[in-house]
């Protein structure tokens, strides 16, 4: 299987120097335009900002947090405490007065303290940071993965998109040139009844001929309209996939083109989006299976507070703390994601063997694939070559009478039989080369920022 392989790699090769006979220049910026300005191409672009953006999110969980406080409290009423200071106090106080003869000493009355505040603010800010918090490790790693997923994502969408622009250019090189070839056979229908009439005329032709030949002609033109249909559809379907008006003017270029080299790419996008995928999930069990590591954090609290917005040295403070979370139970929930984990995992390692198996079987059919479209291009110019040598004949034999009408127009119609089959040919050889090309994931793709 692998020489087959080989070999095939080896003559789909030698045919990509042979390839494209329609020049690449004005293609490649058809395709360069796609990728800039395709819809969903912008879409997945958006959603790859947005994973930067909670990327940097995750970071940031990383730095201290600051945070401005304010509370303001005022209340009457509700649970209180009785402080007798008075009579505590109050006959100490008298003695006093008695020994020194004075009232130095005041009678002091007994005191109520509410435990609700009265006209009480609290201002402060609280700076905090995690001391140690694997969850915030964890996310970070997570997020860098789907980073690139979403990189990956958008580039196999552009692989895409790339294979579709080429198979739709090469759609419109055949249908105009289908026109072309149609009406090419027109003008030949149009010299055949003006000779039957040329013959009426002269007395050596019949009537069933010219109407025979008038016959044909009508059935080209509705062919030619039938082409220009799809050929205005064929345009318009290009102009969509690269965003722009669909009416808007393609350039066709007949030029030798480059001769591009094929390489087999060893892993394809697809293959490096379910490894993403599977390192996501691997990041999501650690950090499951790390639910029993505490979490600690430090913060440190700079404010003030007071009665009735007094504001002096007094009301200023500070508080330094850590605090710790140390999960003990949860009625086992931990370990029920940590299943479901692992079952996610291996689920996405089956993903894997199956998407590549998939990817090799289609590799090996593109390339089988160009192989036969490029014998049966080759054919089809063969088959030509005869039916013009056959008309030639025919239609001279025609002139000179000696043929009759539906041999000749049976001849006119193998040659624009034959024609359009090798466009229509070449227009698969060209097409499996693009499938080819996906299957390789070969093209190198450019995005502007």
């Amino acid at each position: 299987m692998k020489q087959k392989i080989t070999l095939l790699i080896a003559i789909s090769a030698s045919l990509f120097m042979h390839a494209y006979s329609w020049s690449q220049g004005a293609l490649e910026k058809y395709i360069q335009q796609g990728l800039d300005s395709n819809l969903v191409l912008k879409q997945r672009s958006i959603q790859l900002e947005k994973a930067l953006l909670t990327l940097n999110t995750a970071k940031s969980n990383f730095l201290p947090s600051v945070n401005f406080n304010a509370s303001y409290t005022t209340a009457e009423g509700g649970r209180y405490a009785d402080l007798p200071i008075g009579d505590m106090l109050n006959p100490v106080y008298t003695t006093l007065n008695q020994m020194t003869g004075t009232n130095a000493f005041p009678q002091i009355q007994n005191q109520q303290i509410n435990f609700l505040p009265t006209n009480f603010y609290d201002t402060y800010i609280r700076t905090s940071v995690p001391l140690l918090n694997t969850d915030i490790y964890a996310n970070k790693r997570i997020q860098e993965q789907k980073v690139e997923l979403s990189n990956l994502d958008m580039q196999v969408y552009a692989r895409e998109l790339v294979k579709n622009i080429k198979v739709a250019y090469y759609n419109v090189i055949m249908a105009s040139k289908s026109v072309s070839v149609y009406e090419t056979n027109k003008k030949v229908l149009e010299q055949n009844v003006a000779l039957n009439e040329a013959l009426i005329k002269q007395g050596k032709g019949l009537k069933v001929n010219l109407l025979k030949a008038q016959t044909e002609l009508m059935k080209m033109n509705t062919s030619i309209s039938t082409a220009k249909n799809q050929l205005t559809n064929a345009r318009a379907y290009f102009n969509f996939l690269i965003n722009r008006s669909l009416d808007s003017e393609i350039i066709l270029e007949e030029v030798s083109g480059s001769n591009p080299q094929l390489e087999m790419k060893q892993e394809r996008e697809e293959i490096q989006l379910i490894n993403q995928s599977i390192g996501v999930q691997e990041s999501v069990l650690k950090m499951n299976k790390n639910y029993w590591v505490p979490k600690v954090n430090a913060f440190l609290d700079l404010g003030s507070q007071g009665t009735n917005w007094e504001v002096s040295r007094k009301s200023a403070y500070y508080m330094f703390g850590i605090s710790a979370s140390i999960p003990i139970y949860n009625g086992s929930r931990n370990q029920q994601q940590i299943k479901q984990t692992k079952y996610e995992l291996e689920s996405a390692k089956i993903q894997l063997d199956q998407i590549s198996q998939q990817l090799e079987l289609q590799r090996t059919q593109s390339l089988r694939n160009v192989v036969n479209a490029k014998e049966n291009w080759e054919t089809a110019q063969v088959q030509l070559e005869a039916s013009k040598e056959y008309f030639a004949l025919v239609s001279g034999a025609n002139r000179e009478g000696l043929t009759n009408q539906l041999e000749f127009i049976d001849a006119s119609n193998q040659v624009t039989n034959a024609e359009l089959f090798v466009l229509i040919q070449y227009q698969n050889y060209l097409s499996s080369l693009a499938e080819l090309e996906r299957a390789a994931a070969t093209y190198p793709l450019k995005f502007n920022q």
